[in-house]
């Protein structure tokens, strides 16, 4: 099988942030730049429960995208949301911000965090993994879903705040993995 996906380098050294769901089960990952290199990704680790991967690949003086500060967001302000969308390479799309602190909508998993912000940015299959970049091109986010009656975009994108990818990225480059602390208690 075959997957596609977008992702974004994080330092000039070839730290890469992805989606877990665009690496998982891969056994070959290759990374194609805008300017047409396509080069061997090595995973260093995945957090599923916050949908975060980290790639590496080998290089030297790469062009990368500095965080931004996500907590500083409003509703309104502009983003630009940058991917592959359909295998269309390189594509970035202009929206605003729509709402902040959306809830985790997996029913299916009550522990994944919440907070995504919501964009109107169009974000369709293969755009996740991508960056969500404020007007100062720095990463507020990582692109990570939309909810569409059709899996296509209808106006809603959300993203992974820089303030939970950061540290889970941090977190994956120093130990592989992240542990996520859990109370075995439930409430109805």
């Amino acid at each position: 099988e075959h997957g596609m996906g977008s992702g974004v380098l994080i330092s000039p050294d070839g730290y890469i942030v992805t989606n877990n769901h665009v690496v998982e089960g891969a056994v070959d990952i290759r990374v194609s730049t805008s300017d047409r290199r396509v080069m061997t990704a090595k995973l260093i680790g995945t957090d599923p429960l916050t949908d975060i991967a980290v790639l590496k690949v080998d290089g030297k003086n790469l062009a990368s995208v500095p965080w931004g500060d996500s907590t500083g967001l409003h509703p309104g302000e502009t983003v630009l949301a940058f991917g592959n969308p359909y295998g269309l390479n390189f594509t970035v799309t202009r929206g605003i911000v729509s709402a902040l602190n959306r809830p985790n909508p997996d029913a299916s998993n009550r522990r994944k965090p919440g907070e995504f912000i919501q964009t109107d940015a169009a974000i369709n299959p293969g755009n996740s993994g991508g960056p969500l970049v404020d007007v100062r091109g720095e990463v507020v986010g990582i692109n990570t879903f939309l909810i569409s009656p059709s899996g296509t975009f209808s106006g809603m994108g959300f993203a992974i705040p820089a303030q939970i990818a950061k540290p889970t990225v941090d977190t994956l480059i120093r130990y592989g993995k992240v542990s996520h602390g859990y109370i075995g208690i439930g409430i109805t």
